[in-house]
């Protein structure tokens, strides 16, 4: 999942900051800053917590952690001080609003009229936004690798997974040590999702979307 925030889209995969199409470049210990701001929005990250999860082997002093806040905020420009915010005597929190953005690759087009037909898009919404769903796995858990991270000691590393195969929408819990619930109810097995379920993991409360989107194909003209 890429994070969209202001006029700035990041790829966690392909590691690149882009404003409006252009890269700007980070270095190593800026990237992870920033991955791991974003997936903790609105969150308080303590000094403590940044050189554990950023310098989880090198002991670094206070004032290193905060010329690579410096920095990341210098790479955003103007808005860097309004994304990040200082917390005085006890950290950062990311302020920015943010929106989970898939990153599915394009097909080209092949010849042929344009006609609109309805497509099915599926999303999380959550608390700091909204994340899409890709066709076949998204992983949910503490795994960073996740399509839905989160940071909670009470989620498993591979806690859940939402399945998509066409239209059917199916939420299964991996055998997480907490459960994962639907509607309030605990899940025992695959469970199917229809639009407004609630689901909860841990801590985080996420409501289920299933909608019809207008899309495009084209259709071969005949000779």
């Amino acid at each position: 999942m890429a994070y969209r925030f202001g006029p700035f889209l990041y790829d966690p995969i392909s590691h690149g900051l882009l404003r409006e199409g252009a890269e700007i470049p980070l270095t190593h210990k800026g990237r992870e800053l920033l991955l791991l701001f974003l997936h903790n929005p609105g969150r308080l990250l303590t000094l403590e917590n940044i050189t554990e999860r950023v310098w989880p082997d090198v002991a670094v002093t206070d004032d290193a952690v905060r010329f690579q806040v410096a920095e990341l905020r210098k790479a955003f420009g103007a808005e860097g001080k309004a994304f990040i915010r200082t917390i005085r005597r006890e950290g950062y929190r990311w302020e920015a609003p943010l929106r989970g953005e898939a990153r599915r690759p394009v097909r080209p087009a092949s010849g042929g009229a344009l006609v609109a037909r309805p497509e099915q898009r599926r999303l999380l919404v959550l608390e700091f936004g909204e994340l899409p769903l890709l066709e076949g796995e998204n992983m949910i858990g503490r795994d960073p690798d996740s399509a839905l991270w989160i940071d909670d000691s009470s989620v498993s590393r591979h806690h859940a997974r939402i399945l998509i195969a066409g239209n059917d929408v199916t939420l299964e819990d991996l055998r997480s040590k907490n459960g994962t619930f639907l509607n309030g109810r605990k899940v025992g097995q695959r469970s199917s999702l229809s639009d407004g379920d609630r689901i909860r993991i841990g801590e985080q409360e996420i409501v289920f979307r299933s909608m019809l989107r207008l899309g495009t194909t084209q259709t071969k003209q005949g000779t």
